[in-house]
């Protein structure tokens, strides 16, 4: 499977995703540094609340504003066109 990332970047929804994953992975990621015993920081409840409330904001603003929404593809996907191309038409 040949995936074009300069492409994929390209898409907004795609971007939005990726940012949301990275926020997981890296939450994991201090707690499993944590109980290992590699770092002394704890991920508190209050500091995920504060962290899922700002990515909130900051989302719910770019889709309200029309940021976010990719009004050239369908649904979520991207078109087998799309997909074959290196710079977006």
């Amino acid at each position: 499977m040949n995936i074009n990332w300069k492409v994929r970047f390209q898409n907004k929804i795609w971007v939005t995703g990726f940012i949301a994953q990275l926020f997981i992975l890296t939450e994991l990621l201090l707690i499993g540094a944590h109980a290992a015993g590699l770092t002394d920081f704890h991920v508190t409840e209050e500091l995920k609340d504060w962290i899922f409330a700002f990515v909130n904001v900051v989302f719910g603003l770019l889709a309200t504003l029309g940021i976010i929404q990719d009004p050239t593809t369908t649904n979520f996907a991207d078109s087998t066109r799309a997909l074959k191309y290196i710079k977006p038409k």
